[in-house]
């Protein structure tokens, strides 16, 4: 029996509305065990898991919550568990904002699913409007946000005091800090971890065809010479702050270095050294110098206008640091070329080749382009609109610093219109990356590198779901750009080796976690074929698939969970001789003038939407 064929079957589902998959039956018979983090690839059923997990737990009268961090999110969770659970659709709840508190208190306690964001359930829960202790299972959906403040993390603050509380947590993406992964755990009460790879052998079946190209192009020497002058501009700055003592006398300067400059400047400041305040405003103009260049060079010339007009309009309204900056003759002048020579960058005429040829192959096909910045997403609109056949929309955030926004409810409309075919290409920022299911995206082009491991994988997901999809990355040649792919790249594995080291360190009570009793109410359909119970079909498909796990996880389940290794004891001294790790495979950044001198020189404003600062974002989503 091919596990294509096969659906669940369950007292809470519609009949023939979940696929069988061993591996979501494998995370599922864990989660109703003991609280667990889901790691899975994008499009590899995370969701159904939930589905299934919040069946059981209305099999004995109980009541569930699944938690998303956007209302787009909460929207497309509350539509699919309408097709899929068998209890009355009025039962189905979505609480938003929206509706006042004394309603919301009336509907949760009519309620048998809730489906929410984490800050309906943080405020209601202070407000004593919502007894977690009544909740059965609590499904924490990306949840990769539950760290710091946010609120996802505060509920699961609140959910670990309750006592028996089922946890379902659920991501593609945890992060590759094992400080982040480690607050994740703790936060959410998190007693396992079910992670498989695109490539472990259980996921086969599932993972379509994803075919990833880089394309690199050549910066052309238009550019560069518009480029020079502001180069030359930055050089300067950087040699007076090494004269001063502020950032090393030798090899290349990037954000990381810049910003250690503040820091060791604001410490001068300190001590009362009289350069400080001087150099302070050079370092922060060097670090604007930066940016724009890397705007002008990797985004293109009507991005780093836009950017540069931006800046103008604040110098005119009393800023007076910016008015420092587009005060600058080199600035000045570079501003004026970009209003006449109206150049365009390479990556503009190989979007619309790409999508061209897409469409000569299939006029139904769906394409999705990411790019970093709303001013970005504007240019390709732009580009696209003179292309006959294209019906292209932006998709990005809400209104921010007064800028234009869409709203939740547009935001719904648009995705709908894509999924529809009434629009056939979407232009996205951010916001596009994360959960939202767009099963029809046949090519997903990067319009540049980023180096959030979590963005890129989430970026990645959003075609081969349902069928073959591509990826393509454009890169633009000695630019930030490369330095930022290799990032990702590392931090993607990294990701993988800091979930093994996390998992290991966990402690678990020793609990009956056998597929029989765990599954118990759960079968699996087949045309043709003879029910089974879900447990001999998925220890089957494990036989089938992956014949050597069964014998992996009896070793692993031996091993106590509160051994540990004797110190000073190396890593590499507890495997067999002449192993290697995966580090022996990592990919080394090149040494060029953009490479990035640590992981984290790559994690900076301008490209990781994780940490910005105000001047920084205002044309970030």
């Amino acid at each position: 029996m091919s596990g294509v064929e096969a659906t669940v079957e369950h007292p809470n589902l519609k009949p023939r509305a979940v696929e069988a998959r061993a591996h979501q039956l494998d995370a599922l018979r864990k989660c109703l065990t003991l609280p667990t983090l889901v790691v899975l690839p994008t499009g590899q059923g995370k969701t159904a898991i939930e589905w299934m997990a919040i069946a059981e737990a209305l099999n004995e009268g109980g009541k569930a919550i699944l938690m998303a961090p956007t209302n787009p999110l909460v929207d497309q969770h509350l539509q699919d568990l309408v097709k899929v659970l068998s209890i009355e659709q009025e039962k189905i709840v979505r609480i938003s904002g929206n509706d006042n508190w004394q309603k919301r208190q009336k509907m949760m306690a009519e309620a048998r699913v809730l489906v929410t964001t984490p800050q309906i359930v943080r405020n209601d829960v202070q407000r004593g409007t919502l007894n977690l202790s009544e909740i059965d299972l609590m499904v924490f959906d990306e949840a990769h946000h539950a760290t710091g403040n946010h609120a996802m993390a505060i509920v699961g603050d609140m959910y670990r005091s309750v006592p028996n509380g089922k946890v379902l947590a659920c991501t593609a993406s945890p992060g590759s800090h094992e400080t982040i992964v480690k607050e994740v755990v703790q936060r959410l009460g998190i007693e396992r971890i079910h992670a498989l790879q695109s490539t472990d052998n259980l996921l086969a079946p599932y993972t379509q065809g994803l075919e990833i190209n880089e394309h690199r192009l050549e910066i052309p020497d238009e550019i560069k010479y518009l480029a020079a002058p502001v180069e030359d501009l930055l050089e300067e700055h950087l040699e007076k702050l090494r004269r001063m003592g502020f950032i090393p006398g030798s090899g290349p300067v990037g954000m990381k270095v810049l910003r250690e400059g503040q820091r060791r400047i604001s410490m001068a400041i300190q001590r009362g050294n009289p350069q400080g305040y001087n150099a302070a405003k050079m370092n922060a103009d060097a670090i604007r110098i930066h940016n724009l260049l890397g705007l002008l060079l990797a985004q293109g010339p009507k991005t780093a206008l836009k950017h540069l007009e931006r800046s103008e309009k604040s110098s005119r309204e009393g800023d007076r640091k910016q008015a420092r900056f587009i005060g600058m003759p080199r600035i000045r002048a570079l501003l004026g070329l970009l209003r006449t020579q109206k150049l365009n960058h390479p990556k503009m005429p190989r979007i619309k080749r790409l999508v061209e040829n897409k469409m000569k192959i299939d006029s139904d096909c769906r394409i999705i382009i990411f790019t970093n910045f709303r001013d970005t997403m504007s240019a390709v609109l732009d580009e696209l609109s003179t292309m006959a056949g294209i019906k292209a929309e932006g998709f990005f955030g809400q209104a921010r610093k007064g800028g234009e926004g869409l709203s939740q409810k547009e935001q719904v409309a648009r995705l709908q219109r894509f999924k529809d075919g009434d629009c056939n290409v979407l232009v996205a920022t951010s916001v596009g990356e994360e959960g939202l299911d767009v099963p029809s995206a046949d090519l997903v082009i990067f319009h540049e590198p980023v180096a959030s491991e979590i963005r890129t994988i989430q970026r990645r997901g959003r075609t081969a779901r349902h069928r073959e999809g591509q990826v393509v990355v454009l890169v633009a040649e000695e630019t930030r750009d490369e330095g930022i792919r290799h990032a990702a790249a590392a931090r993607e594995a990294k990701m993988h080796r800091v979930l093994t080291k996390v998992r290991r360190g966990l402690l678990r009570a020793k609990v009956d976690d056998s597929a029989e009793t765990r599954l118990q109410h759960f079968t699996i359909f087949s045309e043709g074929s003879k029910s089974l119970k879900a447990a001999t079909w998925m220890l089957n498909e494990i036989e089938r698939l992956a014949p050597n796990l069964k014998e992996k996880e009896v070793i692993v389940e031996k091993t106590s969970a509160l051994s540990k290794p004797r110190p000073g004891v190396r890593p590499e001294q507890l495997r067999p001789r002449q192993q290697m790790s995966i580090d022996a495979f990592m990919p080394q950044p090149d040494a060029k003038q953009f490479a990035p001198t640590s992981d984290d020189e790559w994690s900076n404003p301008i490209l990781d939407g994780s940490r910005r600062t105000a001047d920084e974002t205002d044309n970030q989503d």
